[in-house]
């Protein structure tokens, strides 16, 4: 028994194997078809986003020893009117080591091949002169989000576990059928494209290989990228570039350029190598260029002619970057009838120990205009925007002790035209001349001294500096410049700088440091500025100016990227001895403005302005957000202000006098009126001293109406101003567009006293309600001594309208005139009764406060023995006079009998 159960085993296990292939083959039959579906129910996804058919042929895998992938037959089809697909690929195969797959738990991954074998591209020129390839880029464009949400700063991925050992390309066609001419189509085609990669892991040289034949039978293009060993990202950093390619044709290439391209004819040959080093971003060491690329017999749609562009650049020039080396043994630059040469060499600029050696850069017939007559597109690229021979000359030589480089660019005989910013005529002055040196004393710096002539420029196309030609423009600067010493970034050091414009001059010095990249980017400043005097007013151009040079429209608002001040930090100081902006005349300016990204801090301002002075230390504002929504502070300390020099150039007419002392601390959001009504905050208090409130004399327009309702009264004249007093001091809260009165102002004059209450709209609208008390001297003089009251009369009143053109309204005279009626009754019933009238007079005018509270409590009875005596006296008078009338009659018919000889 013990020997048949030795002998079964093999058999158990056999079968127990047997299951588990079968298990693993059903496994990976049912992971196939679930990776195929899933493929193509995303192929069909796409499928309806392109416009064209996505098919997959079939997908399967391999799970040990390699975990792999094999994709066949995989194809981008044709779009509606086309009769080729744009891609097709017969293979594409992934293999990935098992084991370290599984035992890092995903971390080592090993790609032990990736490669795609049998693509074909087909460019496809249609009847129309369009290709499938611009439409498929109109279509993707098309689906693009108009705006997209700026991307989250994250960490880089560590890709430090990733080694692939091989992955390529490899038979790879590029065909181009032009079937634009009708039935006969044209076909030619990129062959044998091969493009490989080895060993790509973190800390290795990469080096990329392509190959191609190009419109030829056997490959006659080559290029080798080569970048420095890996970093954990995988993200290469070029360091060299070889490109060979062997007579290629381009003309056949010419249809399925871009249209406005129109290449005809033209060959390319090429023997170049470029050693990039500290050129690129993250490089080090020296740049080297070396090599021919000859582009020649270049034919193009349009040119004049039929003129043919041989381009040709031959090079054997090193240059670094860091040191400030620059070997220029030969530099050819041929554009048809235009070139650049340059030789000689210049060692250690940014070091202690500079040399020049015979450096020459020299440009001849340097038009763009005539380049275009054989390259047509160019024409249309600059736009008319220039016109005419560039003048280009640098030279240097000398030793550390004595040496540099000046730097001369003419552009006197260029026309220009460049859109909302500039135009110049030939034969404009405009000249820029620099000298650059290297001494030690600029500390290892490049030091430099540049002079800019811009007398012949029209700046009034910018619609900001109001430069015609012939008017004085003209730069100057001198200083340092050096590279960041740890990574990129630069320092510029302007220890003098002038600006000349027009009759003004400002000088100053600067500096600023660049560093850091991307949205880490920094940029430090510091300035100061100085200037006898500045005339912004004539330097820039008015709002008239710009609608008529505008087409009566006022220019369009740039494009606002809240974000685009971050990382900037500086400060701006500046002294001007006088300004004219605005039509202010500003006097002793004098402040530092700080700058953290977009906020902008006034730390100190002050300066002389309308008899006084203005100081505005701690007004902020945002810069970031569009005009119409920069929220800001204003805080201002106003000392003496000529409050009728201030308003004179706001208001239509002169509105006040006096001198204005006192604080504004206000907030708001934007800068027009209609903003500001909605916006703006805080408050405005101080004291005006000496002031006339112009345009309405106040108590005449009391004393008129009360001279009407007074039948003996005489109006006073009008002087059409109110005296505001010696002092006045005052509050307002600023909301909802309305400077409203903290409390009421009041005032006294010897006329009257006043006092009013409301609020003042920042279109200049008052509202304000009070009233004017006459003095006891002002109401003897309107009722021409009758009356003379011991109190002041008070009279209600309203004013409105602008503050140029004041209305007063609402005039409640009715008491006043009672008062006074009742005031000149008294005084003539006092009369009438003596001595015993003296105090009953005194009772009815108010008298003194003891007579009046003596005579409270006795006023009814006074009244009416008043009334009383009064009322005998009025009928004793009418007996009298019904007495005199009898006698009257009685006489008159004595005298009637005498004449008729009655009895």
């Amino acid at each position: 028994m013990a020997a048949v159960k030795k002998k079964r085993w093999p058999y158990v296990l056999g079968g127990i194997l047997v299951l588990l292939i079968a298990i693993v083959a059903v496994v990976l039959w049912r992971l196939d078809a679930i990776l195929l579906k899933t493929a193509r129910d995303q192929a069909a996804t796409y499928s309806q986003k392109l416009g064209r058919p996505i098919e997959i042929g079939d997908v399967s895998t391999k799970l040990f020893p390699y975990v792999g992938a094999r994709i066949q037959n995989v194809s981008v089809g044709a779009a509606e009117g086309e009769d080729l697909p744009l891609a097709e690929v017969k293979d594409v195969t992934v293999s990935v080591a098992a084991m370290p797959l599984l035992t890092s738990k995903g971390k080592d991954i090993r790609v032990q091949d990736a490669e795609v074998s049998g693509l074909t591209v087909n460019v496809l020129r249609l009847a129309d002169g369009t290709t499938n390839v611009q439409r498929l880029q109109e279509k993707l464009a098309a689906q693009q989000p108009k705006e997209e949400a700026p991307e989250e700063e994250s960490q880089p991925t560590d890709l430090s576990g990733v080694h692939v050992e091989r992955a390529a390309l490899t038979d790879g066609v590029i065909r181009f059928v032009d079937r634009s001419s009708g039935a006969q189509a044209r076909e030619l085609a990129v062959k044998d494209l091969d493009i490989e990669v080895k060993d790509l892991r973190v800390g290795q040289p990469l080096k990329v290989d392509l190959a191609a034949a190009v419109l030829a039978d056997k490959q006659n293009l080559k290029m080798t990228l080569a970048a420095a060993p890996l970093p954990a990202t995988l993200i290469p950093t070029p360091e060299q570039v070889t490109l060979k390619a062997e007579h290629i044709d381009l003309s056949p290439l010419g249809p399925f350029l871009p249209p406005d391209v129109g290449l005809q004819a033209g060959t390319l040959d090429a023997d170049w190598k470029a050693d990039l080093g500290g050129a690129v971003p993250g490089g080090k060491g020296p740049t080297k260029l070396v090599g021919v690329i000859k582009a020649l017999g270049m034919k193009f749609a349009g040119s004049e002619g039929g003129k043919a562009l041989d381009v040709v650049l031959d090079t054997d020039v090193t240059g670094d970057l860091a040191t400030g080396d620059l070997a220029l043994d030969k530099l050819n630059l041929n554009l048809g009838p235009a070139a650049i040469t340059g030789k000689g060499k210049v060692k250690g600029l940014l070091t202690d120990k500079p040399a020049v050696e015979g450096l020459e850069l020299v440009g001849r017939d340097l038009d763009p205009a005539v380049l275009a007559e054989y390259y047509p597109p160019l024409r249309k690229q600059l736009n008319g925007m220039i016109a005419g021979p560039i003048g280009l000359d640098v030279r240097g030589s000398g030793t550390q002790e004595a040496q540099a480089i000046n730097i001369a660019v003419d552009l006197t005989p260029v026309r220009l035209r460049v859109p909302d910013q500039l135009s110049k005529e030939a034969g404009g002055a405009m000249k820029l001349n620099a000298k650059v040196t290297g001494a030690a004393a600029s500390g290892g710096a490049l030091r430099f001294d540049a002079k800019a002539d811009l007398n012949g420029v029209d700046m009034r196309p910018g619609l900001l500096v109001n430069k015609a030609p012939g008017q004085r423009l003209e730069v100057a600067a001198a200083g340092t410049y050096a590279p960041a010493k740890t990574g990129s970034g630069m320092t510029v050091n302007v220890t003098s700088m002038s600006l000349g414009a027009l009759e003004d001059t400002v000088t100053g010095t600067a500096t600023v440091t660049l560093a850091g990249t991307g949205k880490k980017a920094t940029t430090t400043f510091k300035a100061d500025v100085k200037a006898a005097k500045l005339d912004a007013e004539k330097l820039l151009m008015s709002e008239e100016q710009v609608l008529a040079r505008n087409g009566g429209k006022p220019p369009p608002e740039p494009p606002v990227e809240a974000n685009r001040f971050n990382g900037y930090r500086g400060d701006i100081q500046f002294a001007i001895g006088s300004l004219r902006y605005t039509a202010m005349d500003l006097t002793n300016v004098t402040g530092v403005v700080k700058m953290v990204d977009d906020l902008i801090t006034v730390e100190k301002f002050s300066t002389g302005i309308y008899g006084g002075k203005v100081v505005a230390d701690g007004t902020t504002i945002r810069l970031g957000p569009a005009p119409e929504a920069r929220p800001f502070t204003a805080k201002v300390q106003v000392q003496g202000l000529e409050v009728a020099q201030a308003l004179a150039a706001r208001t239509p007419k002169q509105v006040l006098t006096g001198k204005f002392n006192g604080n504004v601390d206000v907030q708001g959001v934007g800068y027009t009126p209609e903003k500001l009504q909605q916006t703006l905050l805080g408050g405005i208090s101080g004291n005006l001293l000496e002031g006339t409130f112009l345009g309405k004399d106040l108590v005449s327009s009391v004393t008129g109406p009360l001279a009407k309702a007074v039948p003996f009264a005489k109006a006073l004249k009008s002087g059409d101003v109110t005296s505001l007093g010696g002092d006045l001091p005052f509050s307002m809260t600023i909301k909802n567009g309305v400077a409203q009165l903290s409390k009421p102002i009041t005032w006294t004059r010897p006329e009257a006293a006043m006092s009013f209450d409301g609020g003042i709209g920042l279109d200049g609208t008052l509202d304000l309600t009070g009233g004017v008390s006459l003095t006891p001297a002002t109401i003897k003089t309107l009722t021409v001594g009758k009356v003379t009251p011991t109190e002041a009369i008070p009279v209600g009143l309203k004013i409105s309208g602008k503050a140029w053109s004041p209305e007063v309204t609402g005039i409640d005279v009715k008491p006043a005139a009672t008062t006074i009626l009742k005031l000149a009754g008294g005084a003539a019933l006092g009369g009438l009764l003596g001595e015993k009238g003296k105090a009953v007079e005194d009772i009815i005018t108010g008298g003194q406060d003891k007579a009046k509270a003596e005579a409270e409590a006795k006023r009814q009875e006074l009244e009416a023995r008043a009334n009383e005596e009064k009322k005998k006296l009025e009928d004793q008078a009418r007996l009298e006079q019904e007495k005199a009338k009898q006698r009257a009659e009685e006489e008159a018919k004595k005298r009637l009998k005498g004449i008729f000889g009655g009895k």
